[in-house]
């Protein structure tokens, strides 16, 4: 999972943004551990941060490996769909034994224990649902992808002096998905609601795909400068005006 870490301008205030959280723990749903598996405090003091300073947490979609980590923030607000929210609720209420886990298609990526976390948050006032589009800040804004990888998968919009990013989630787990126009095996929505979404995202960045930025490509790590600290790589996606790059000097990529 990659942690991306945005510093947007809020009514003039620097302001941390996280995109996704990722696991709770270093082991996936199918039971078996992940290589070199960091928390937040080890991959966010490669960048100069702590978990205490980040204030905003995007949360593309309710899937393990995305949101299964959203409360090791104390400080920070979380922003999820509502439709993501209460159709994952929907389908909890639905199914007779989850106990089933990863055996049954409906749980395959989903840690129902996220659910009463993501309720205790809700209740409070951590967590906030939002409803479709939705402007975070001036240059930050959320795009709805109903019925696409999930319920509510959301992406979002960056925009630059050098042009309008998107941090897609898993919208778009390759480049070749766009490349291709090709969604990807994996889905519990509608390909041809993915397949509007990589039309939006191409617009919004004048079919120029280095500026779409996958959940699920280690191809970043070569299409953009990055560095390795500890056992994974890191890469600088856009580096804002006046901001120093946080690579170790002795990169030069």
């Amino acid at each position: 999972m990659l942690y991306t870490a945005i510093a947007a301008k809020d009514q003039g205030a620097p302001k941390l943004v996280l995109v996704d959280t990722g696991f709770k723990d270093g082991v996936s749903m199918t039971g078996r551990p992940f290589d070199d598996f960091e928390l937040p405090p080890i991959v966010l003091a490669k960048l100069g941060f702590r978990p205490e300073d980040v204030d905003l947490i995007v949360l593309t979609h309710l899937h393990f490996d995305h949101a299964g980590n959203f409360d090791a923030f104390p400080n920070a607000e979380i922003l999820v769909q509502r439709r993501e929210y209460e159709q994952w609720k929907a389908v909890l209420a639905e199914i007779p034994d989850v106990a089933a886990g990863k055996q049954s298609w409906m749980l395959s990526s989903l840690d129902i224990a996220v659910f009463p976390r993501v309720e205790c948050a809700i209740s409070d006032g951590r967590l906030r649902l939002v409803d479709g589009d939705f402007e975070i800040s001036a240059g930050l804004k959320l795009h709805l992808a109903a019925d696409s990888h999930t319920f509510g998968s959301q992406w979002l919009e960056v925009s630059t002096p050098d042009g309008t990013f998107v941090i897609a989630g898993d919208c778009v787990y390759r480049y070749v998905n766009l490349e291709r126009m090709w969604p990807p095996a994996y889905l519990q929505g509608n390909p041809w609601n993915m397949l509007a979404a990589y039309k939006e995202m191409l617009s919004l960045v004048e079919s120029n795909v280095d500026r779409i930025i996958p959940g699920h490509d280690l191809d970043i790590f070569r299409r953009y400068p990055s560095w390795t600290v500890g056992g994974n790589p890191m890469a600088e996606i856009h580096l804002a005006r006046g901001h120093k790059s946080r690579r170790p000097a002795r990169v030069h990529r």
